[in-house]
C-alpha cells in the first residue's frame, strides 16, 4: 500500500524548506547495515536513534530493478533502529529506500503557549548484499585532447594499465583540442563517442575526459537560481547519452551577462534543459585548462592528477572511511548537505561522519574517503569552505568530494572551483556538483564505481504521483500532502569532475599465474587453474569465440573451485577468461571484488556430434577434397530416412549457404557444394537431420 502525495518545490538558494529547528542532518537517514550468512541469510538495517522518530517505511527491490515498487514493503513502528529482512539470497544485490517520520517541537504558540509541532520524513538508501556478485567491468573510453597525447604519454599508460588490472578493456581515441566552444568539435566528439557504442557489442562502462576535451552546451536553465546565470551550461553527460537526440532549433536565451551561457538556435549549443533519455554511460572530465590560481600548468596538473590515481588505485594510501561535512546553508535553500548525511553513512556508519571545517578537517595527516561542503558561491569559491586560491595553496585529504553553492557548478570557467577542486593536492579526485539535485552514491559502498552514482543522480526523476521515483531527499508534511524540496532533476547541468571508473575499495584482487584449456569428450572444454598466493576466495569464468569482441559471463555468480567444464559445439578458436574474486566487507554488507584476469585460447576440431533419439547416429558425413579451391564434395550417410537441412556457417557464425534436401532415404547420398566466391578460411558445415546434427569442417584456400 502507499498513500504518500507529493507536491515537488523547486526553490532557489532565496530558502525553500523553512525547516525551523531541523538540520539538514535530520532529513537524512544515515543508513548501514550488517549481515548474517548462516543458518539464514539476513540483512539488518539500522539507524541512528532519535526521539522525534514516529514511524519508519521500507521499500524494497533488486538494484537492477529500474524503480521501487509503489507499495511500501514493511514499516516500523515507535522509536526502533533496526530492521531485519528474512528474505535474502546469497550473492544477490538488493536496494533498499527507507522514509522515517519525524516529529519535533520548534517553537512554541505565543498566544495559547503550546508547542508547535513540525513534521517532516527523513530519507536514506542503501545497497546490500551477502557475497553479491562483482560489479560488471567492460570497456573503458579514454578521450584525449590530441595535445597532450605526447606529453601524458606515461601517464596514460600507467593508467591503462591500472584500469587493466582492475578488469577494464581501454580504448584510447584522440578527440580535437577545444579552448572556447567549438560546436563542430563537439559534433566530432558525439560522433566519435556513438562510432565505439555502434562498433562494438555497446561495451562501454565509462567514458574518461583527458585534457581540454571539447565542452558541449545546452539548455535554458539556472538551477542555482541567479538569473544572470540563466541559460546553456557546460553538458558533459551528453557525451553519456548515446540515443539521445539534441537540438539546435528552438531555444532563445539571450545573455548579456555571462556570454557563455547565452543560447540562440543554429549557434552550436543544443536546445535540451535536460538529457534527452537515460544516460547510458558515466562520463568524468579530467581538465585543467585556464587555472592561472595554480602555479603549475595545466600539463603538470593533468600528470600529477594521473599520478595521485594511480597511487589511489594502487592502495598507497591510508584511507579512513569516513566523511567531512562543512554545511554553510543550514536549512537555506533545500538542506542541501543532507546529501552528504544522507550518503556518506553506508560506507562505516553513522559514527564515522562528523561536521567539520573543509580546509582544516581534511589537512591531512588523517585521508578521509568522502567530503562534503556548501556555502554561498562564485565562479571560484564558495562562502564559509574557502576558494580556488586555497585549493592551489592548502593540502586536501577528500577523496571523493561533493560541493554545492552559486555559479561555480558552470564548470567551465577561469579557476572554477569544482575543477579546482580535483587539482587539489595531495588526495582528491573526484567532485560534483551536489544539492541542486541531491547525488546519491550509495551504490559505491558494495562495489561499484563514482561514474555510477553520477549517471543514476542524472537519471533520478522525482515523479509527482503515487510512484514519486527512485530517490527523494527532502520531504516536508503539508496539509495536501507531502512537500518534496528539490531541484534539478535530470539537468543537463549534472557533471563529474575526475576520473569516473573510481571505486571506495581498492585493495588488490590476486591474479591467476596459469590458466590451462584441453579439449574433452562430448563437446567439453575443461579449465583447469592453480588457486593463486593473494587475495582470491573465487573465481568468474567467461567465454568468446574467435573475432567476438564480448565476453560471455559463463558463472553468474562466483565459483570456488579451480576447474570449470564448458560444453559447447564449435569448431574454430575458443578464447577464455578466469577473473580471481576478493571478497570485501563494508557498513553495507559484502560483495566480491575482481582484478585482472587470465586469458587462454584453444582451436576445437573434430568436435563431437549432437545425439539424436536413443539408438539413432546423426547423419555421417565426409567431405573432398580438403582444402577445397574451387568445389567440395559431400557424402552424407543416414541409419533411417529423414529431412536434412545443411548450413554452411564462417567462424563468427554467420551463414553463407544453406541447402534443404527433403526425404532422404537411408544410406549414402552425394551433394557438391561451390565454393569459388567464398573467401580462403574454415568454415563449419553443419547437416541436420531428426537423428541429429554433425557438424564438420570445411577448408577453402587457393
Amino acid at each position: 500500500m502507499s498513500f504518500f502525495r507529493f507536491l515537488v518545490v523547486a526553490g532557489v538558494l532565496a530558502g525553500a524548506i523553512h525547516a525551523g529547528a531541523q538540520q539538514p542532518k535530520d532529513f537524512a537517514v544515515m543508513l548501514s547495515a550488517s549481515i548474517t550468512v548462516s543458518p539464514q541469510p539476513r540483512i539488518e538495517l539500522s539507524w541512528a536513534a532519535d526521539t522525534a522518530q514516529q514511524k519508519v517505511y521500507i521499500w524494497k527491490k533488486l538494484k537492477t530493478d529500474a524503480m521501487f515498487p509503489v507499495a511500501i514493503h514493511d514499516s516500523v513502528l515507535g522509536k526502533t533502529v533496526r530492521w531485519t529482512d528474512n528474505n535474502v539470497q546469497k550473492g544477490v544485490s538488493y536496494e533498499y529506500r527507507v522514509f522515517r517520520l519525524m516529529r519535533r517541537q520548534t517553537g512554541v504558540d505565543t498566544t495559547t503557549k503550546q508547542p508547535i509541532f513540525t513534521v517532516f520524513y527523513g530519507t536514506g538508501y542503501i545497497n546490500s548484499g551477502i557475497e553479491a556478485a562483482p560489479v560488471p567491468r567492460e570497456r573503458v573510453l579514454l578521450l584525449v585532447d590530441t595535445t597532450m597525447m605526447a606529453p601524458l604519454a606515461s601517464g596514460i599508460d600507467l593508467l591503462k594499465g591500472d584500469l587493466e588490472n582492475e578488469g577494464w578493456e581501454v580504448t584510447v581515441r584522440g578527440v580535437p583540442r577545444a579552448e572556447t566552444f567549438d560546436s563542430a568539435k563537439v559534433r566530432t566528439t558525439m560522433e566519435i563517442v556513438r562510432a565505439e557504442w555502434n562498433a562494438g557489442p555497446r561495451d562501454l562502462g565509462g567514458i574518461i575526459l583527458l585534457g581540454r576535451v571539447p565542452v558541449p552546451y545546452s539548455g535554458n536553465i539556472v538551477p542555482d537560481g541567479h538569473p544572470d546565470h540563466q541559460g546553456a551550461w557546460p553538458a558533459d553527460g551528453i557525451y553519456g547519452d548515446i540515443n539521445g537526440t539534441y537540438t539546435d532549433n528552438l531555444t532563445t536565451s539571450p545573455n548579456g551577462v555571462r556570454a557563455a551561457n547565452a543560447n540562440a538556435p543554429r549557434d552550436g549549443k543544443f536546445d535540451q534543459s535536460q538529457f534527452s533519455t537515460d544516460v547510458d554511460v558515466p562520463v568524468g572530465r579530467i581538465d585543467f585548462y585556464d587555472m592561472p590560481a595554480f602555479s603549475k600548468s595545466e600539463t603538470e596538473l593533468l600528470r600529477d592528477y594521473l599520478i595521485k590515481n594511480h597511487a589511489y588505485r594502487t592502495n598507497q594510501w591510508n584511507v579512513a572511511v569516513g566523511g567531512i561535512i562543512d554545511d554553510n546553508f543550514g536549512t537555506y535553500g533545500e538542506v542541501f548537505a543532507a546529501s552528504g548525511w544522507r550518503s556518506f553513512s553506508v560506507f562505516g556508519g553513522d559514527t564515522v561522519i562528523k561536521a567539520g571545517d573543509f580546509f582544516t578537517d581534511l589537512a591531512g595527516p588523517k585521508n578521509y574517503l568522502l567530503a562534503y561542503g556548501c556555502g554561498g558561491g562564485t565562479d571560484n569559491s564558495a562562502g564559509g569552505i574557502g576558494s580556488t586560491n586555497d585549493m592551489a595553496s592548502k593540502p586536501v585529504h577528500g577523496v571523493f568530494t561533493l560541493l554545492f553553492g552559486s555559479y561555480f557548478g558552470d564548470y567551465n570557467t577561469q579557476n572554477n572551483f569544482l575543477r579546482a577542486t580535483i587539482a587539489a593536492a595531495p588526495r582528491t579526485l573526484t567532485c560534483g556538483w551536489s544539492g541542486r539535485p541531491h547525488w546519491y552514491l550509495h551504490h559505491m559502498a558494495l562495489g561499484e564505481t563514482v561514474g555510477y552514482s553520477a549517471m543514476i543522480s542524472q537519471n533520478n526523476r522525482i515523479i509527482v504521483s503515487n510512484n514519486f521515483g527512485n530517490y527523494v531527499p527532502n520531504v516536508l508534511q503539508t496539509p495536501t500532502g507531502l512537500s518534496v524540496a528539490g531541484a534539478g532533476d535530470r539537468g543537463v547541468h549534472i557533471a563529474l569532475m575526475g576520473d569516473p571508473t573510481l571505486r571506495a575499495v581498492t585493495r588488490p584482487v590476486a591474479v591467476l599465474s596459469t590458466l590451462t584449456v584441453s579439449q574433452g569428450p562430448w563437446n567439453t572444454i575443461n579449465l583447469t587453474w592453480v588457486r593463486p598466493s593473494g587475495d582470491a576466495q573465487a573465481y568468474m569464468v567467461y567465454r568468446r569465440k574467435g573475432g567476438d569482441r564480448r565476453w560471455t559471463l559463463l558463472t553468474p555468480q562466483p565459483i570456488t573451485s579451480v576447474t570449470y567444464k564448458d560444453s559447447i559445439i564449435y569448431e574454430g578458436t575458443l578464447e577464455y577468461l578466469v577473473r580471481c574474486c576478493a571478497l570485501r566487507t563494508t557498513a553495507s554488507g559484502s560483495f566480491y571484488d575482481m582484478g585482472k584476469g587470465r586469458v587462454a585460447s584453444i582451436i576445437t576440431t573434430d568436435v563431437a556430434e549432437e545425439r539424436g533419439p536413443i539408438g539413432f547416429a546423426p547423419p555421417f558425413v565426409a567431405a573432398t577434397p580438403s582444402p577445397a579451391a574451387t568445389e567440395v564434395s559431400l557424402s552424407i550417410g543416414l541409419e533411417q530416412p529423414s529431412n536434412v537441412e545443411l548450413l554452411l556457417v564462417d567462424l563468427r557464425g554467420i551463414e553463407v549457404w544453406r541447402m534443404q534436401l527433403p526425404s532422404l532415404s537411408a544410406g549414402r547420398h552425394h551433394q557438391a557444394i561451390d565454393v569459388s566466391t567464398l573467401p580462403s578460411g574454415v568454415y563449419m558445415l553443419h547437416a541436420r537431420s531428426s537423428m541429429g546434427t554433425a557438424v564438420h569442417a570445411i577448408r577453402v584456400a587457393r
